[in-house]
């Protein structure tokens, strides 16, 4: 077999670029380059079915009119073992500036700061490993033929990266953004014993202590954070005074609770807590350990969350789908009329439509269920009533500011975490102000008044979202394939002092 290597590039080439195909064909790769404006999606998912390996630069230009390789993209970027991703642009902490919903499976970390180097590693280990099947797509009129050989292809890639139990154990810490200097001394020691790989996201990677948020984003990276607590074995609480004072770090212990909910004791996440202060693990028989990490879903609350998350996840969920609600309230009133039989008929014709529309990478079993159920919602009007009128379509949902102003979120209750607060609380902070508001207020170096209290609003990271294109369609103009999210920070007087004091000390 041929040992193939496509290159997609957008506009702006990498200062790498030369050095990067010489690279693949000193290692004896054939190298395709694809360059975006003569590309299609077709061409990207051919490529990556055929070819041993595929390397995009995914890096965001400044100038935004310049095309990049995100309208090209499939849900494969982040599924596919041997798609190798990169950018050449960097936030201040040394993160690559990625989609937030960029994770491929090969993850380049601050630790591979050389590029070639860290390239070179994966080429050498895709060239030597026939990990799963490459085959050639003869054209976009097959694609169906070839649905079966695709399902195992990606199948095989997500197996690979299964935790194996001759492997070490795979880690999440959870903690405060203001704990992160001692976390990363914790990570090194814990790490240097050998026996866990450990996973720190890096301070403010999804979102900063004082960053404000449209429910919609909120749930978005509640969403973000649930994929990354699917790959590890266990999480580990970096536990204080103020831990949970946050609502984010609540997410993420009821984003355990969410995923064990169906998992038995084998496969479920464990939770270990490491007291900060006494500097040790903390085990579940003893008195000291928190109570409130003993979450108990019901199927109800389990059934809301899955609501909210599928509501809120870039993959199914774009701009484009408020448009569609209109719609789906017509189609109710018109079904209303119709017989049962001829409803149930109208939704099956539905089928092929909502199959496309669920994520690819969900387990067989739960696509299954989630295409039935969408296909039985589809057949009773009431029901689609009932879905078009949910929150998350709401206006308020996707455009005004909620924003916890009080120094304990309202989802900690009585020394434990009251699962439905915590799935209220978003809205229960509803602002008054959307995103322009909060651009003015920057610009003009006024404050806002929030619950009595003044902020002054600051900059905060430039983010970003990767949006497929739908149907052969980019879902956002300015910046094809991608959504730039400005995010602001409010902060009170009290707070800017505070954080000037911690730098000169």
């Amino acid at each position: 077999m041929k040992t193939t290597l496509s290159y997609f590039s957008g506009d702006l080439l990498s200062d790498n670029y030369e050095q990067i195909i010489h690279l693949a064909e000193e290692l004896g790769y054939s190298v395709r380059v694809y360059e975006t404006k003569e590309s299609s999606q077709f061409d990207f998912l051919q490529a990556i079915y055929r070819d041993t390996a595929t390397v995009v630069d995914a890096t965001i230009p400044d100038d935004l009119t310049q095309s990049t390789v995100y309208p090209l993209l499939t849900a494969h970027i982040n599924i596919l073992d041997h798609i190798l991703v990169f950018s050449d642009k960097q936030y201040e902490d040394g993160a690559q500036v990625l989609p937030l919903n960029i994770t491929p499976q090969r993850v380049r970390t601050d630790k591979d700061k050389d590029l070639l180097g860290w390239l070179k590693v994966q080429l050498e280990d895709l060239k030597a490993h026939q990990y799963y099947d490459r085959f050639e797509i003869e054209s976009i009129e097959k694609l169906a033929e070839y649905k079966l050989p695709m399902e195992k292809v990606i199948a095989a890639s997500l197996e690979l990266h299964k935790p194996k139990k001759e492997e070490k154990k795979r880690v999440m810490i959870s903690y405060r953004n203001s704990c992160s200097m001692e976390v990363e001394l914790f990570r090194k020691r814990e790490e240097a014993k050998g026996e866990v790989e450990i996973k720190v996201l890096p301070p403010g990677s999804l979102c900063d202590d004082f960053e404000a948020h449209t429910p919609m984003r909120r749930w978005m990276l509640v969403g973000l954070l649930e994929d990354h607590i699917r790959s590890v074995n266990e999480v580990w609480v970096y536990y204080n005074d103020i831990y949970t004072n946050s609502w984010w770090t609540l997410a993420e212990m009821v984003m355990v609770a969410y995923i064990n909910h169906d998992r038995t004791e084998v496969d479920k996440v464990k939770v270990r807590v490491y007291d900060a202060l006494k500097k040790r693990f903390i085990e579940e028989n003893e008195d000291e350990y928190p109570a409130y990490l003993h979450i108990q879903l019901s199927p109800s609350q389990h059934q809301k969350l899955a609501r909210y998350l599928s509501n809120t996840r870039p993959d199914t969920m774009g701009p484009e789908t408020l448009r569609q609600i209109d719609g789906l309230k017509r189609i109710a009133w018109v079904m209303r009329f119709m017989t049962r039989k001829k409803r149930a008929f109208f939704a099956e014709q539905m089928r092929p439509m909502i199959e496309q529309g669920v994520p690819s990478d969900l387990p067989r079993e739960d696509r299954k269920k989630m295409v039935n159920d969408l296909l039985a919602m589809y057949s009773d009007p009431k029901a689609i009533m009932a879905y078009a009128n949910d929150a998350v379509f709401k206006d308020e949902f996707w455009n005004n500011i909620s924003y916890q102003t009080e120094r304990v979120t309202a989802a900690f209750k009585d020394g434990t975490i009251d699962v439905d607060t915590f799935m209220d609380t978003p809205m229960q902070e509803l602002t008054k102000f959307k995103d322009e508001n909060l651009r003015f207020a920057a610009d003009s170096t006024s404050q806002i008044k929030l619950k009595g209290q003044k902020y002054y609003v600051g900059e905060g990271k430039k983010r970003y979202l990767w949006l497929a294109t739908r149907m052969g369609m980019p879902t956002v103009k300015d910046a094809p394939g991608l959504e730039i999210i400005q995010t602001y920070n409010l902060l009170t007087h009290d707070q800017i002092v505070g954080m000037v004091m911690k730098k000169l000390l």
